[in-house]
């Protein structure tokens, strides 16, 4: 039996783990903290990681418990729309908790052989497929470090590539849905350089984001700071979200972004943020990472030479994560460093890439990536006409 290791148990590490075990490999999984678990909110599943979701067979343990969003608007801090996009069949998005698709993931990688070994951090790691676990080495045909962000396996093999630091950062929480968050959409109300979404995530409880750039300190404050925000947002003030918000806490990340001379050194392959963290303003962190998972397995386990194989993953797939980096980087800086004298002509460019499908096709590229077929689904799907509705 062929043999991998995984050095992560976020959603890339285990999504990697049953695309290997289902493929017939022996999976260990080597978790640093020490329980499996995911601090943080809500997550956004949408049709490419959906369809991994699926194929993994874990989608009905997730469906029962998120909310199928409709619809997805942009609006000004009044209210007033400035883009809308409908959401069905290949654009589908679900709003998920993160622990709830945590655990379904490990639920279906241990059902399928894969052993989850927790308080056991990797302290080294070498390209010919060997890491240290607390003094003691393993070595296995092929390693995976889905190791996240700050991840070991990048800096050891010396993969790292210089990239500008982030300029914005987001709190996350989970608050009770109430009734302006009765339908099944995400709203992201912009202000300035400040976004604040909400989303239903359960029948009970709805995700919030807020934006702010890390020179904001009273942006970044956790809990919030409710004065400053609803001065900000007076239509969401009304509705009581910021009351609700600072009865949550949440906590504040910077946006994270990696990228990585390559995604593969020898017979070690970077997986997830480890390879390409990227800002959430597409919703694709936990997608790429996915659908990347399935790909990585399916191909070593088409090829008997590892190497030769994660090669062939990254010549393919790449570009796909690189282009979507770019786009969603592309768009915080609408954002975050629009110039200020020119935000009445933001209102513009936001509705004009709402209403372009052909746009929104090419930016949101990695939407369309079916992972389980090894193909892309034609841009077609993505050209629908949107509503016309104007700029405020």
């Amino acid at each position: 039996m062929r043999q991998a290791i995984i050095c992560g148990g976020g959603i890339a590490g285990l999504g990697a783990a049953i695309g290997l075990a289902r493929n017939g490999w022996s999976v260990d999984v080597y978790e640093r903290s020490p329980t499996i678990r995911e601090i943080g909110a809500g997550i956004f599943v949408k049709g490419n990681a959906l369809r991994v979701l699926e194929s993994f067979g874990v989608i009905d343990a997730i469906r029962g418990d998120c909310v199928a969003l409709a619809e997805a608007r942009t609006l000004d801090r009044e209210g007033r729309l400035l883009q809308r996009r409908l959401l069905r069949d290949t654009t589908s998005i679900w709003n998920v908790k993160r622990e709830l698709l945590i655990r379904a993931l490990c639920d279906r990688a241990t059902s399928l052989g894969a052993r989850v070994h927790t308080d056991s951090p990797v302290d080294a790691i070498e390209a010919r497929g060997a890491i240290r676990v607390r003094g003691e080495i393993h070595q296995a045909e092929l390693v995976i470090a889905a190791d996240g962000v700050s991840s070991l396996a990048r800096r050891a093999l010396a993969l790292d590539e210089p990239v500008r630091p982030p300029s914005s950062g987001a709190i996350r929480l989970l608050v009770s849905r109430t009734a302006p968050e009765k339908d099944d959409m995400v709203r992201e109300f912009w202000s300035g350089r400040l976004r604040v979404g909400v989303c239903p995530c359960t029948p009970t409880e709805a995700f919030c984001y807020f934006i702010a750039p890390l020179d904001d300190q009273r942006g970044m404050q956790t809990p919030i700071d409710r004065d400053y925000w609803s001065a900000r947002f007076p239509k969401l003030a009304a509705e009581g979200l910021f009351a609700r918000a600072y009865a949550a806490g949440g906590v504040h990340h910077p946006y994270p972004f990696v990228r990585a001379v390559s995604w593969v050194k020898g017979r070690v392959a970077l997986l997830g943020d480890a390879a390409h963290a990227l800002p959430p303003t597409l919703g694709q962190g936990a997608g790429l990472s996915l659908m990347n998972g399935l790909l990585l397995s399916d191909y070593v386990s088409a090829r008997s030479d590892v190497p030769e194989a994660l090669t062939a993953w990254q010549g393919a797939w790449r570009w796909v994560a690189d282009r979507t980096q770019t786009w969603s980087r592309r768009y915080d800086w609408i954002t975050s460093e629009w110039p200020r004298s020119a935000y009445p002509l933001r209102n513009a460019v936001i509705w004009a890439i709402g209403k372009s499908s052909r746009v929104n096709s090419y930016m949101r590229i990695a939407d369309r990536v079916d992972a389980p077929g090894h193909t892309l689904l034609p841009s077609a799907y993505f050209l629908a006409p949107l509503r016309d509705e104007s700029p405020a």
